[in-house]
């Protein structure tokens, strides 16, 4: 009785574990490829048959990008609200290493949870990083490449 209980409570977990790996990864590529596409795709649409990048798009395109991440906050906060019970959020006091007493409870890595919405942002944010900083280095060329030496 005892092995089955515990191997459905490992099934249940590899089953939100896979749904969570989805979710984040669909996020992740939502926020992190969908919006700024959607942006440049809108502005490509305004430019017409110009093909040059004027600073009036420029500005278009950041401003729907930040609009749309800033709108995005805001939904996760309302998604926050619903999914992480308030008792939780009250009990759960976040404390910079620096603010912490010597009496203080000792830091447990691994135990304390990260919703969804947070996790996303988190793996856009490192996932871009890692994507700029290989196009630098690999495939933007040097920007001295024509000037003599």
């Amino acid at each position: 009785m005892e092995i089955a209980r515990r191997s459905g409570r490992t099934a249940m977990h590899a089953a939100r574990g896979v749904r969570t790996a989805v979710f984040t990864i669909g996020g992740v590529a939502l926020l992190g490829v969908g919006v700024p596409l959607f942006w440049v795709w809108a502005a490509s649409m305004l430019a017409g048959d110009e093909r040059q990048l004027s600073s009036a798009l420029a500005i278009f395109i950041a401003t729907g990008i930040l609009v749309s991440y800033w709108l995005a906050l805001l939904v996760a906060g309302i998604v926050r609200d619903r999914w992480v019970d308030e008792h939780e959020t009250v009990a759960k006091v976040r404390r910079a290493s620096w603010n912490r007493s010597f009496r203080d409870e000792p830091i447990e890595y691994g135990r304390a949870r990260v919703d969804p919405i947070e996790r996303i942002f988190i793996f856009t944010a490192v996932l871009g990083i890692i994507v700029f900083e290989v196009w630098f280095l690999f495939f933007a060329g040097s920007p001295l490449a024509g000037y003599p030496q």
